[in-house]
């Protein structure tokens, strides 16, 4: 394991009065659980991977770059590579829930129409999305809209998939279906490194194969 490299380090990293010194990494290949203390800790790691925001203190890296400091194609590059299932879908609002799903081929390949509705039905289906595609998101229900964000995170085929809250909002048999077809996605890529970060220790049961970091310093309890 000394030679594998790592996806994601943090050294130090700290946050508000909710994260101090938190030093972690994350191999690749590897399918590794973050448990948190709260639901805002996951939103802040999930942004901070994509580099939206800095730590307050310490240093940062994903694919070894800080990811805040990478600015124009060097950014979209990044992003590329990292398939992220927000915690409510991270749906745009205006945009219906096909558009929604479909964006990233649209935008970043030269796929045709009938490529893009064939690879997004098929990632609509195998996520066992259940409702209508076109409507917006503020007529869907919090699962589906759930279920559209993680087709849509699967699309790229990405190097990192990262799920934030993946349990929030769903009952036992659709956690079930969320987990068991995010490992065999994981399975399915040579070298993907699959990261949950979850604030419910409710998952572990669920996937006692995976590795496990606590990271629960600094809550004011």
């Amino acid at each position: 394991m000394d030679n594998v490299p790592e996806i994601i380090k943090a050294e130090k990293i700290a946050w508000s009065d909710l994260l101090y010194d938190v030093s972690f990494s994350v191999t690749k290949g590897s399918m590794t659980v973050i448990i948190t203390a709260k639901e805002e800790v996951d939103a802040w790691l999930a942004r901070l991977i994509l580099g939206f925001i800095d730590p307050d203190r310490g240093e940062f890296s994903v694919f070894g770059n800080t990811p805040s400091s990478l600015t124009g194609n060097k950014l979209y590059e990044f992003r590329k590579r990292i398939g992220l299932v927000y915690a409510n879908g991270g749906l745009i609002s205006n945009l219906k829930i096909w558009e929604n799903v479909t964006l990233p081929l649209s935008y970043m390949t030269r796929l045709n129409d009938a490529e893009i509705e064939k690879i997004g039905s098929s990632a609509l289906k195998r996520v066992g999305y259940p409702g209508k595609l076109m409507q917006l998101p503020g007529h869907t229900p919090f699962h589906h809209k759930k279920m559209a964000g993680f087709a849509r995170a699967m699309l790229m085929d990405p190097e990192l998939m990262v799920y934030e809250s993946p349990l929030l909002g769903l009952n036992h048999e659709e956690r079930r279906l969320y987990i068991n077809t995010a490992m065999e996605f994981h399975g399915e890529k040579d070298g993907r490194t699959s990261l949950f970060i979850s604030s419910s220790p409710d998952i572990l049961p669920m996937m006692k194969a995976a590795r496990v970091i606590h990271i629960n310093q600094g809550l004011l309890s």
